[in-house]
């Protein structure tokens, strides 16, 4: 009790310091004319303002000072709240060591690719191809796809997209060995080239059949950049590779991590995009802007879900169904952009974000997290501000870095799952606003979600937690400094800690770190932090949770060269897609690399082998049946301790129009973005 009003009592704290900030000292200097960038409305502006400067010691001629300039009137954009920044506008540093969510809700906007998904009846649909009939056709040992791409769709340059692009931007994933998402969206363990056969037919070669996960769920979902933009950036990135012998393996990695370094460093300036919107303007620390795509292809093209599957796109002489269109519609709208722009105001917490919202500054609160059940009680049935609530596809996880002792030992880490009592925290410390979670797939994915993994701990009493995790090490060999093992204190209802636990080879468990989201950030995640510390020095593990910034834990975790030295624990959180893709990306070996997705190095044949054929399985019901022996293992093996989720709490002010409400991770995902859909009355 007396942890849970810390807990509290700090977070009541924070907030109360980050809304009383000392006001600025007034000015006693002379007046002058100054330029700058505001925010008003949660709009960013440039105005002429009256400002204060130093009267010099020689009097000047007495001039009149003019008043400041009104900002001059433009069209309304579409004003977001968010709460982090981003770290770049380079869509291959997006696509490898800067993924985050952050990221995605400004760039994915600016993107298109060959297939989508509808988010209704998550059905695949074609966006940029033709059609989704794009058979494998096996030659000799190797395999084929080749699919068509709409005529006439224009970058924002003006020059029309062409096949090229697509071959452009899977060739250079494939050459630089690219890391994080775009590795496993053209994975070169399986795809060896992409050729542009015409300018509308695209032909991708394999090494070995493609499954789902490599080609509906994979290639054809990775979107697509300007090869006329890149070549010349891609040709100075790969300078460093001159002159350098590839039989030299040592030289010739060097090599190419610079020049692939090169690339994710490079700094677009106008590049050519061809979403439903363009890139306009970066404040770092203040806003990101987004531009409307006036001459976007799919601007006004209308789109309709039906109940039995069928899906059509029409727009002018253009049509297109998949399936019988008939019978009831599950939705039906028409495609934007409808608004100028897209403007993405920093806030540092949701309370100021929230009051942002009441004043009418901020349309929407874009947050993966949800809106607090707190702040939600502050805004439900306030005139003009809509709450929705909406079930997600994510978790949130501790995960291990199993390159070192104890982290590697399967028996720590059951120990450590033992002793974390999800349930209490979730329904007595954070009263309901969260659930527990023990596997990598949600729930509210149905059709991937396997039910019956292990549940280590689930059930049990505070006491059966202490002596099943007591168990699992004594088996395993661990032992307690002076022989003295933890206790249950019956009267205390406690644990009462003892020595420090000793591992399997003598040595005592080093001082270890557990970095997690900061509480002015994710109260939820700290929170959990905070009693996973708890936990674990009552096992006699002295583990010290440290709560930082979310872009410093991505830079720990991704981009710290020395990441696999320095990294114990973290707990981070992931937005999943419809097909389980992560069940292999976040754990098979092939992708412990350096800003690669199994940042915890977890490393083992078996599992490897197993998650490959998730990525060969070619039909929903084969696949299903392995996803499901993957939840299985992982929940055996821990390489994360999956902890919990929530449902997605979304406010808006009344002003916007969405075509539909009720999706799986909210409107912020509605049709890959919410900016394209909705209309601003």
């Amino acid at each position: 009790m007396k942890r849970t009003l810390l807990v509290i009592g700090l977070l009541a704290i924070f907030v109360m310091l980050a809304s009383c900030a000392p006001a600025a000292a007034p000015a006693t200097t002379a007046p002058q004319i100054v330029r700058e960038t505001v925010v008003i409305g949660g709009t960013p502006q440039v105005v002429e303002k009256v400002v204060e400067k130093v009267v010099t010691a020689t009097p000047a001629p007495a001039t009149k000072v003019p008043t400041a300039a009104a900002p001059q009137a433009q069209a309304v954009p579409y004003r977001i709240g968010v709460f982090s920044d981003i770290k770049t506008t380079n869509y291959w540093s997006y696509q490898g060591p800067n993924n985050s969510v952050w990221q995605r809700y400004i760039m994915a906007p600016q993107r298109l690719s060959l297939y989508d998904k509808n988010d209704k009846r998550f059905d695949l649909i074609p966006q940029l191809a033709v059609d989704l009939n794009a058979p494998r056709i096996k030659e000799g040992n190797k395999w084929s796809i080749t699919t068509k791409i709409k005529p006439g769709i224009k970058w924002s340059d003006g020059k029309e997209l062409t096949a090229k692009d697509f071959a452009f931007t899977a060739n250079t994933a494939i050459e630089l060995e690219l890391t994080g998402p775009m590795a496993s969206t053209y994975d070169r363990e399986y795809l060896e080239q992409v050729q542009a056969v015409d300018n509308y037919t695209i032909k991708y070669i394999w090494k070995k059949a493609p499954g789902l996960a490599k080609w509906e769920w994979g290639a054809a979902q990775g979107a697509v950049l300007s090869e006329a933009y890149w070549v010349p950036v891609l040709a100075d990135a790969k300078k460093a590779l001159t002159n350098v012998d590839k039989n030299n393996k040592d030289a010739y990695t060097k090599a190419l991590n610079d020049a692939r370094t090169n690339l994710l460093n490079h700094s677009p300036n106008n590049e050519p995009l061809v979403g439903s919107f363009t890139f306009v303007k970066w404040e770092k620390g203040a806003f990101a802007e987004n531009k409307a795509y006036a001459d976007s292809w799919f601007k006004d093209v209308q789109k309709t879900v039906y109940k039995n599957g069928a899906y059509t796109e029409a727009k002018g002489s253009f049509s297109y169904k998949q399936g019988d269109p008939a019978g009831d519609k599950l939705v039906d709208y028409k495609q934007g952009p409808t608004m100028t722009s897209a403007v993405f105001t920093i806030y540092g917490t949701q309370d100021a974000a929230v009051l942002a919202l009441k004043k009418g500054e901020i349309d929407y609160m874009l947050n993966s997290l949800g809106l607090s059940r707190g702040l939600m009680d502050q805004v439900q049935g306030q005139k003009g501000i809509e709450v929705i609530t909406n079930p997600t596809n994510g978790f949130r996880y501790m995960a291990f870095n199993v390159r070192k002792a104890p982290m590697n030992d399967i028996a720590f880490r059951q120990a450590l799952a033992y002793m974390i009592d999800k349930e209490f925290i979730t329904k007595t410390i954070l009263q309901n606003v969260a659930f527990p979670v023990y596997t990598e797939v949600a729930e509210a994915n149905a059709f991937w979600f396997n039910p019956d993994v292990p549940k280590i701990g689930k059930g049990l009493t505070t006491e059966q937690r202490l002596v099943k995790a007591i168990e699992v090490l004594e088996k395993a060999g661990y032992k307690w400094e002076g022989g003295k093992k933890p206790t249950w204190d019956k009267d205390g209802v406690r644990v009462v800690p003892a020595g420090r636990l000793i591992m399997p080879d003598g040595k005592p468990v080093p001082n270890l770190t557990l970095i997690a989201p900061s509480a002015g950030y994710d109260p939820l995640r700290s929170t959990f932090g905070i009693w996973i510390e708890r936990y674990a020095n009552e096992l006699g593990v002295p583990l010290k949770a440290e709560l930082i910034g979310f872009n410093d834990i991505i830079t720990r975790v991704y981009q710290d060269p020395d990441y696999d030295k320095k990294l114990d624990m973290y707990i981070l959180g992931w937005t999943l897609d419809i097909f389980p893709t992560g069940l292999n990306t976040f754990h098979h070996s092939r992708f412990a690399g350096p800003g690669d997705n199994n940042a915890g190095g977890y490393n083992k044949l078996e599992y490897d082998k197993l998650a490959d054929q998730l990525f060969e399985c070619q039909d929903a019901k084969e696949c299903q049946k392995i996803a499901f022996k993957l939840q299985e293992f992982l929940a055996t093996e821990l390489p994360y301790i999956v902890l919990f989720d929530t449902g997605i709490i979304e406010t808006y002010r009344t002003n916007l129009q969405f075509p539909y409400t009720e999706l799986m991770n909210g409107v912020q995902f509605l049709n890959g973005m919410p900016h394209a859909t909705i209309s601003i009355k």
